[in-house]
């Protein structure tokens, strides 16, 4: 007697009840497999993207301590110097027509006399140098074309240090210096040489647009460390490039079913 369903349809027999549970059963079965290599995928990509990570952030901050210490001996920036720095520079700029009436005292306790322009720059420099305002006072009281330009180049390159702390020093001497250069007759060569000299001691100095011939290059550390460094960065960011159209490819599937 065949058995019917509470429906009153004929009951499956139980061959075709297994053929369908088969394919389910399977299915189930199959589920926790894929989860489990889904897992193991992203295991193995989360230890990869830690690995990177970390590589890209021990040898970055070699590469940039490598650096900061390169820069702060060669690639140094501009300080900020007083405002009569800019005030002199323009009285120095023009030539000199006459003779000076204002004393000053040199480094060697000389009392030599200066024109208003040099004057006032002599009284700014006494504002944050005394040393260099003695030495400036005994550049600018030169008279002939060549030795007042030796002196003003000297002034730059022998009577400032070299340390970090007078570096406003540095910068105002040179701004003063250039701009009382420019007031000598240029077609001197002792004046173009010594314009084209103090140009290249304060690039070498500071971090400026001109080239600095005598700069040494970046240590050898900035390239061993940086390149690799750069290149795990550039990985990163192609695995999450990646991950992001992967995940837009599965939404994408989703939307279309």
């Amino acid at each position: 007697m065949s058995s019917r369903e509470p429906s009153g349809e004929p009951a499956p027999a139980p061959a075709a009840r297994e053929e369908r549970a088969a394919p389910a059963a399977r299915e189930e079965r199959a589920a926790p497999a894929a989860r489990d290599g889904r897992s193991a995928r992203s295991g193995v990509s989360a230890r990869w993207i830690a690995a990177l990570l970390a590589l890209a952030l021990s040898l970055g901050a070699i590469a940039g301590v490598a650096y900061q210490r390169y820069a702060a001996v060669h690639l140094r920036d501009l300080p900020k110097v007083p405002r009569c720095v800019r005030g002199a520079r323009v009285a120095l700029r023009r030539p000199v027509a006459v003779s000076g009436t204002e004393p000053r005292q040199t480094a060697s306790g000389e009392t030599v006399y200066l024109t208003l322009g040099e004057d006032l720059a002599v009284a700014c420099a006494l504002q944050f140098d005394e040393a260099l305002a003695r030495h400036l006072a005994g550049a600018l009281a030169e008279q002939a074309p060549a030795q007042r330009a030796a002196r003003l180049l000297e002034l730059v390159r022998d009577r400032v240090p070299a340390d970090p702390a007078h570096d406003r020093s540095a910068s105002a001497a040179y701004m003063m210096a250039s701009a009382a250069l420019r007031g000598l007759p240029d077609d001197a060569p002792e004046v173009r040489a010594a314009a084209e000299a103090l140009e290249q001691r304060h690039a070498c100095r500071f971090a400026t647009r001109r080239r600095c011939a005598t700069r040494p290059p970046w240590p050898v550390l900035v390239w061993l460390a940086g390149v690799p460094a750069a290149l795990s960065l550039l990985g990163l960011l192609g695995i999450g490039l990646a991950a992001s159209a992967a995940r837009y490819r599965r939404w994408t599937e989703r939307r279309g079913r």
